[in-house]
């Protein structure tokens, strides 16, 4: 059974709920409608429930002014587009689209208020699944087209959390959905630096100072970006300071296929991750700053993010990013834990 409870009042005065998803391991999932923000992920290891993921036990955390101007997106649904747009400009034809920007010149992640801000509505399906749905409306975020979202939350007696995002439009529409979990494996409250990390792509994408992409792939081999044989995200961080970087594998799957793999600095849980999307966001944490009943900070997890790639729109040779009438925008992740 999912269990459903009180998780607090949202700013517009709505109720949120809070629903518990428990597999026949152990494993426990808590997301709440609010932004559909994967609040707790619990792990049986060696008999004992280890949090996997940053996140908080009371919706006010989520909702105030402090956390939201820190921008960390704690366990959200990121849309309508998830990422940077650059600008936030686009071009439909021969019209042009001015998005609001949230990060400076840039549009972030949906824009002011993009759906982790949202209320969704929740649909039980089975003892195991959750679906949440929300439809934006025509004009949000100076987004064109009505677009329909469903997004179902399934958790397997294999240990896998599964997300599965289906979305339709109206009108010609840019779309990018990710979940944005921050993961920490560790047994005992530490930063994520001693995690080993392995990506399996020859690629990362050429961006700015500003994160933006210059519209190339850029080969990993030699660089600090190489993580093709399984190291600490520690070992080459020095260089940067902080990974926030587009892994790219070029194409998109039907069927999810494994992209990474993350373990904890003691080697006795490793977190998989398979996705349908072209990308993958390695954030590791170095600006976390959030939380009043419940604080993390510098690199107190790393978010690990599926999608498709930052300003897609504006670059043709992406070959993906849009949503156009009559087509259906389908991708899956899978969190799978092993231990």
């Amino acid at each position: 059974m999912i269990d459903v409870t009180d998780f607090g009042i949202a700013p517009n005065g709505e109720k949120v709920q809070l629903y518990t998803l428990k597999n026949e391991k152990g494993m426990t999932a808590k997301i709440t409608n609010y932004g559909g923000i994967l609040t707790s992920l619990l792990i049986p290891v060696s008999g004992k429930n280890r949090e996997v993921v940053l996140g908080f036990d009371d919706l006010d955390e989520y909702t105030n002014t402090e956390y939201i101007s820190n921008c960390p997106y704690f366990g959200a649904l990121i849309g309508r587009y998830g990422n940077r747009i650059n600008k936030g400009k686009f071009r439909i034809g021969d019209k042009d689209f001015q998005l609001n920007c949230n990060l400076g010149d840039h549009h972030l992640h949906g824009g002011l208020e993009g759906f982790d801000k949202k209320i969704w509505k929740a649909e039980i399906l089975s003892d195991f699944e959750l679906k949440l749905s929300y439809t934006s409306p025509d004009g949000e975020e100076n987004f064109p087209g009505k677009l329909a979202v469903d997004v179902i939350y399934t958790l397997t007696n294999e240990n896998e959390l599964q997300i599965k995002y289906q979305a339709v439009t109206d009108q010609t529409t840019p779309i990018n959905l990710t979940q944005h979990s921050y993961f920490n494996l560790s047994e005992q409250p530490k930063d994520i630096l001693d995690h080993q990390l392995k990506i399996n792509t020859d690629y990362i994408l050429e961006t700015d100072d500003s994160l933006i992409p210059g519209g190339q792939l850029l080969e990993v081999e030699n660089t600090v970006f190489d993580f093709r044989t399984k190291k600490t995200i520690q070992q080459d961080i020095e260089e940067l300071e902080n990974y926030d970087d587009c892994f790219a594998f070029k194409e998109s799957t039907k069927e999810p296929r494994k992209v990474a793999e993350l373990t904890d600095e003691k080697d006795t849980l490793t977190m998989e991750i398979h996705t349908t999307f072209p990308g993958l966001q390695l954030y590791s944490g170095k600006y976390i700053d959030a939380g009043k009943m419940k604080k993390f900070g510098p690199f107190a997890g790393v978010a690990i993010e599926a999608q498709g790639y930052p300003d897609a729109p504006n670059h043709p040779n992406f070959k993906h990013g849009w949503l156009h009438p009559g087509e259906i925008y389908k991708q899956q992740t899978n969190y799978r834990f092993i231990f």
